[in-house]
């Protein structure tokens, strides 16, 4: 596994920060939890149709606000049980005929058995669904094959001077054949290469791009584990729908509204009508965005991230019809977005996290910075809000970079809040995707790793969380970029944090 450490122009190895400590120690936190195995064929890789589910303690009958314990048992082809865990498993819960359905946590006891957590929301007949998105084995092979390399990504870098262009080859990695231009933020300890041009100075470097190379690190044992037919394989069960009714102990007690500070859950709520509830708080409730002008009034509201947060300011966009698009000059699809409430005296931007940052496009290299670098010029006040998602351009890089991102980011949320404690920030975590293609660098596993760095990170900040993880699930929309009735609920939970 790669180490987070680096090396300096002089080819001396830095001494290790504070900074690398802490990627350490995260890095390693996560890597426990991943099987260490050496199988090589699929006969002794987890089958979710050999495998079963059941009841904990089954009943007749529940109340609305029980725990719910489900037990997962794995075997693998030959009927053997399995005695290590680490499969990548998915659930949730539904009444279909209520549009209502949530997702289960899962505890894994490391030795092939797995227990699911479900709390039961809501009255009538639920169904459980348990899946096997990849078994353990796919999830060891994706992990070290990451943390293997830089080699799933290639970077092009152009320079400029006067009408004269040069395109270069560019990286994280030191490529050590070359004389490089170096662009390090010392403080950030974030580094990136390209190889220098000729009459050209390292300051000319104006635009720079990422794109996804066709090169893999399967075997045809790892194809095996990852055909289509082996992906959300759904685990057999020994019972039917359970039988969920109100009972005189369930609770109906008013929630208060979601503030700042609430730990991020997993399930956090539940879905119902096309609508989310919380589990801990209450969500604000509006039919229109324009219901919410007082709110908005004077706001400054910043998005930070990819595609997945952009949809927000196209929401806001569509249905916020005081809002207007001031038109800026970059010519892409992830060009940074400012649009203007003259009315209200509001203003909503969206801007993309740096580089990792894929697309077939270049992007200007002389405006970018990272998520931490950008809220570091922000001054803040109670008018200021940022809201900021970040991952899904993360997973085919070694996953020391993400964790240093987000410690960065953490540092730099540290730093608002001393200057300016009322200044609102909101995280969303990632969405779930359609896992058809390039399942080796954008498979869920990946996010799912995030999710958990994400936790312990950000885990005691006077931050507001939207849970695009457990939301996506729940609404069962498998789609990086959700239909309009996840993200109108995404944005609900963003304005219940703002008004």
């Amino acid at each position: 596994m790669q180490d987070a450490s680096y090396i300096l122009s002089d080819g001396t190895v830095a001494q290790t920060s504070k900074l690398q400590l802490e990627i350490k120690n995260i890095l390693n936190r996560i890597d426990q939890t991943i099987p260490k195995n050496n199988i090589t064929i699929k006969a002794k890789a987890t089958s979710a149709k050999d495998s079963n589910v059941f009841l904990r303690n089954p009943k007749s009958s529940y109340c609305v606000g029980d725990h719910l314990i489900v037990r997962v048992e794995m075997f693998d082809y030959q009927g053997n049980q399995k005695t290590y865990g680490g499969d990548f498993l998915r659930a949730r819960m539904f009444t279909s005929e209520l549009g209502a359905a949530s997702s289960g946590k899962i505890e894994d006891f490391y030795n092939g058995t797995y227990h699911v957590h479900f709390t039961l929301f809501w009255e009538g007949k639920v169904n459980i669904s348990i899946f096997l998105m990849h078994p353990s084995e796919g999830s060891s092979a994706l992990w070290n094959f990451r943390n293997k390399w830089h080699g799933y990504v290639d970077h092009m870098g152009k320079y400029t001077k006067h009408q004269e262009v040069q395109e270069v080859e560019c990286g994280f990695e030191r490529m050590k054949t070359q004389e490089l231009c170096e662009y390090k933020d010392e403080r950030d300890e974030e580094y990136f290469y390209c190889a220098k041009p000729q009459n050209f100075s390292c300051e000319s470097l104006t635009d720079v791009k990422g794109w996804m190379k066709q090169k893999t690190l399967f075997t045809e044992f790892e194809y095996s584990l990852f055909n289509t037919s082996n992906i959300r394989v759904k685990i057999p069960k020994d019972f039917d729908a359970i039988n969920v009714l109100s009972c005189n102990n369930s609770t109906t007690d008013i929630k208060k509204k979601c503030t700042f500070g609430m730990k991020l859950e997993y399930p956090s709520g539940y879905v119902m009508k096309n609508v989310w509830y919380p589990k801990a708080c209450s969500m604000l409730k509006y039919d229109h965005l324009e219901k919410l002008g007082e709110c908005m009034q004077g706001k400054f509201i910043y998005l930070f991230g990819d595609s997945s947060i952009r949809m927000w300011i196209l929401y806001f966009q569509r249905y916020l019809k005081t809002l207007t698009q001031f038109h800026l000059y970059e010519d892409n699809w992830a060009r940074q977005i400012l649009s203007l409430d003259m009315k209200r005296n509001m203003m909503i931007s969206w801007k993309r996290h740096t580089f990792p940052f894929l697309g077939s496009s270049y992007q200007s290299w002389k405006e970018e910075r990272t998520i931490a670098r950008e809220i570091d010029l922000i001054g803040g006040d109670q008018r200021t809000v940022i809201a900021l998602t970040i991952g899904a351009h993360f997973k085919a890089y070694p996953i020391f970079h993400f964790i240093r991102r987000l410690l960065n980011i953490r540092r730099a949320i540290e730093r608002l809040f001393l200057r300016s404690p009322q200044t609102k920030v909101i995280i969303k975590t990632e969405n779930t995707s359609a896992m058809k293609k390039n399942i080796e660098t954008m498979s869920d596993f990946h996010a799912s790793v995030h999710y958990s760095i994400m936790e312990i990170i950000f885990s005691d900040l006077n931050v507001g969380f939207v849970n695009g993880w457990d939301m996506t699930n729940a609404f069962d929309s498998n789609d990086v970029h959700p239909p309009e009735t996840v993200v109108r609920n995404e944005v609900q939970m963003l304005m219940t944090y703002i008004c």
